[in-house]
């Protein structure tokens, strides 16, 4: 089926083709409601039980408005946002770009969402019997030096309608964001949310757990300070990664536009940082990878790797929901 949508779709922009299927995802969610996860490798994290181990990365339900839509595909669990204390437009478009010669896009959409209170509203009561995540950033207008009370507003008001945090400081188009994720600022930002968690608890009543999502692009001797930080923390796991700013290898006539590159060109750098993380944490936080998974193979190296859960965004939009049945399949016996 999607074969045959795909080529209507990729004649569009694609932010309207965005919009457009995440449209018709919250239609097909509202028609038809939730459906339960599919059964694949079984995996507990931080007290979370995830029936598969493939999930929804953030940024492509960024107000989780299309929740029960996206869980008839499969997934183990999906994770909404990055979702910011006040609403905000996000940078000028165009803002995302099809890479469709190197199988990538770029964005530079800059945390366009509706706000943490309109979040929670379409989060409240959500019937959805997989994991829910919300991915917590701070609005652009925030100076760094008061960013954690953004991050800390975010997981106060989100606890009660997921069921894990995701600090997200490493989006490449927020203006300041990655500094915060600099080895000697990161727990800056990590510790205020973990002391609000000590308070909280999540959708189900129990335990919230909060992991946090890490760049790309830092050089491994950086990458290595941060997760030995963290590694420090009471954080619960780390998620590697985000999209990158390297450009290397590229065809695409787009390649020079401004913003983060996810898809297959980021399979390589991502799996690097997944062997590094794994050598550097040695099992005292457990690696969820995302970054150019683009098949079914790509998500059973990752876990192959080392990895306790996998997630897919750029893949998703190229290969469609057969991708998602795909991953589940071949990692249940990983």
């Amino acid at each position: 089926m999607y074969s045959l949508i795909k080529p209507a779709l990729f004649r569009i922009d694609p932010e309207s083709a965005h919009d457009l299927t995440i449209h018709s995802l919250k239609t097909l969610g509202q028609y038809l409601g939730p459906s339960a996860p599919l059964d694949g490798r079984h995996c507990e994290i931080a007290g979370l039980h995830f029936n598969n181990a493939i999930g929804l990365a953030a940024g492509l339900d960024k107000n989780g408005v299309a929740i029960s839509g996206f869980s008839r595909l499969g997934f183990g669990h999906i994770e909404i946002g990055t979702v910011t204390p006040r609403p905000q437009p996000g940078n000028p478009k165009p803002r995302v770009f099809r890479l469709t010669e190197d199988t990538g896009l770029i964005n530079r959409f800059g945390f366009n969402n509706l706000g943490i209170d309109a979040l929670v509203k379409a989060l409240s009561g959500h019937p959805y019997q997989g994991i829910i995540g919300v991915n917590i950033g701070k609005n652009k207008d925030t100076p760094n030096a008061s960013a954690h009370t953004d991050y800390v507003t975010c997981i106060q008001k989100t606890a009660s309608v997921c069921d894990y945090i995701t600090i997200n400081v490493s989006s490449p188009h927020t203006p300041g964001l990655r500094d915060l994720a600099d080895a000697g600022k990161i727990l800056d930002v990590v510790a205020p949310v973990l002391d609000a968690r000590a308070d909280l608890k999540n959708r189900k009543g129990g335990y919230l757990p909060v992991f946090v999502k890490l760049a790309p692009d830092f050089k491994d001797s950086d990458l290595v300070q941060v997760l030995e930080a963290l590694k420090r923390t009471r954080a619960n796991g780390v998620i590697l990664t985000n999209t990158t700013l390297d450009r290397t290898g590229l065809t695409s006539r787009y390649r020079d536009e401004v913003g983060g590159l996810s898809g297959a060109p980021l399979r390589s750098k991502s799996e690097h940082c997944l062997k590094l993380a794994l050598g550097v944490l040695e099992n005292a936080l457990p690696l969820i990878s995302v970054g150019g998974v683009m098949s079914g193979d790509d998500a059973k190296k990752r876990i192959e790797l080392g990895a306790k859960l996998v997630q897919i965004y750029t893949g998703l939009i190229y290969r469609g929901p057969a991708l998602v049945k795909d991953a589940i399949r071949i990692t249940r016996c990983s």
